[in-house]
């Protein structure tokens, strides 16, 4: 992937990460952007639930911590440039 096509896809993640369009700032786009990056990611990173379904059990429920930082902006963004897969495919490698 070269420079120029990296950062046309880092300006468009930050454009709709903001529900920035022509007619100016939507709230609703950007939820909507923002539910659907989480969910995919929710799908891509590996079994979050079983590396902390104990601690959550005796924790009394609810979404511990360790799993809020892969449905961050930054996990997102990297999903969108490609480099969370690229992650992925080489922790599943060794």
């Amino acid at each position: 992937m070269s420079a120029k096509s990296g950062d046309w896809k880092a300006e468009q993640f930050e454009r709709l990460w903001n529900g920035r369009s022509i007619k100016g700032d939507n709230p609703v786009k950007a939820a909507k952007f923002r539910q659907y990056m989480r969910e995919h990611v929710r799908q891509k990173v590996p079994d979050i639930k079983s590396v902390s379904g104990g601690r959550e059990r005796k924790e009394g429920g609810g979404v511990h911590m360790d799993e809020n930082r892969f449905f961050t902006k930054e996990y997102c963004r990297k999903y969108w440039m490609g480099e969370l897969q690229e992650e992925i495919r080489e922790a599943e490698s060794y």
